[in-house]
Order: C-alpha cells, then structure tokens, then sequence
C-alpha cells in the first residue's frame, strides 16, 4: 500500500471516530461549565461547528469504506467532498480564530469537545486534504462546491436571526455575533464567509496540487 494512503487511511478513520466521541463531550458541556456555544441533545445541531464536523466525519467514514470495497483508487466525487469537507471545518477554525476568540476568549474556545471540533479535527482534515489525497487533480470548478454548506447554513441562520433578532425569550439566535455591524451589513457578511470558504477551498487545492498532485 502506498505511503501516503495509508496515512491517509489513518487520519480518516481517527476523524470518522474522534467525530461523534467530540459532538457527545460537546453536548455533555454546558455554558455553565465555562464551554460556550454548547447545547445539550439535538439542539447543538444548531451550530455550523457541529454540523460541518459531522459532515467532515462522514466523508472520512466514506473514504475509509471506499477504500475496503473499491480499492486504493477514489472516485472524483468523493475527492470533491473530501475538498467541500475540509474547507467547512475551516471555515470553523478561522472563524473561531478571527471573530470568536476576541468574543468568548481563547481557553473557552477551546474547551472539552471544542478543543476537536475547533481545532483537531479541522487540521486534520486539512493535512489529509492538502499532503495525502490527491484532491489537487480535481478540475478547479471542484472548488465552488465548498460554498454550498455555507450557503445553506447561512440561509437557515439569517432566517433565525432576521424573524427573532439576535435574541428572543431568552434563546440566543445570534450567537455568532453577526448583527453586531448591523442588519443593513448582512448582505456583505454572507457574502465574505462564502468568498472565505471559497478561498479557503482554492488554498486546500492549491496545496494538494503541489503536494499530491
């Protein structure tokens, strides 16, 4: 088996098993604990930390079964969601890094689970994107795929946070601090966290194509 494969064989399943060992400690923490941003039960869905983890977990799952029933050569399609995966946990890290930290502070940020779903498991999914799978032979149009999580994601958080405000009878619907510049500025803030998903997925590629190939 080649090198890097298996490496990358590795890495996938410890993100398709670390996944929902981290969303279990995520929603076993309470804001109580000194963990932000975290819900009990299914509510935690509610965050994009959870759900592009999630996503990013099951790619990884897919490519190790992939492997078990095709063999060393992955598809193209499950290269492109391997590329669309990693460029929305991210989207996460930066996001944490750049507009949350200042907010939450870094030790919180990165507390029990979120200490995974923050940083982990994105560099990880970023290291197998880049350095073991050649997800920089896909055509560069592969790379406007990686904006669909965050499109959709962004239609159900400014549909919250456009009917309730940025909270409402006590529940938080602007947790991620974008009304702060203004309900007039939504349009701009949408439309940098898609052209930061896009560059990131475009940094991912780029990597990968120097790289792997």
């Amino acid at each position: 088996m080649d090198a890097k494969l298996l490496v990358s064989l590795i890495v996938n399943a410890a993100i398709a098993i670390a996944t929902p060992l981290s969303w279990l400690q995520l929603m076993l923490s309470r804001e109580e604990d000194g963990v932000p941003l975290a819900d009990r039960g299914l509510a935690s869905l509610r965050y994009f930390t959870v759900l592009s983890n999630l996503f990013s977990g099951a790619v990884s799952l897919t490519c190790v079964v992939a492997y078990v029933v095709l063999g060393p050569a992955f598809p193209m399609w499950l290269l492109a969601l391997k590329l669309v995966a990693a460029s929305a946990v991210m989207l996460t890290f930066t996001v944490v890094i750049v507009l949350l930290v200042p907010v939450y502070d870094l030790k919180s940020m990165y507390a029990g689970g979120n200490l995974w779903m923050h940083l982990a498991l994105p560099l990880l999914a970023a290291f197998d994107c880049c350095f073991l799978l050649p997800t920089g032979s896909l055509p560069w149009q592969a790379t406007l795929f990686a904006m669909v999580p965050t499109a959709l994601y962004a239609v159900r958080y400014l549909g919250d946070v456009l009917r309730y405000g940025a909270e409402k009878d006590g529940v938080v619907y602007d947790f991620y601090h974008f009304l702060r510049w203004g309900r007039d500025k939504i349009p701009v803030v949408t439309a940098s966290a898609l052209a930061s998903t896009w560059v990131l997925a475009l940094v991912l590629y780029g990597v990968s194509r120097l790289f792997c190939a």
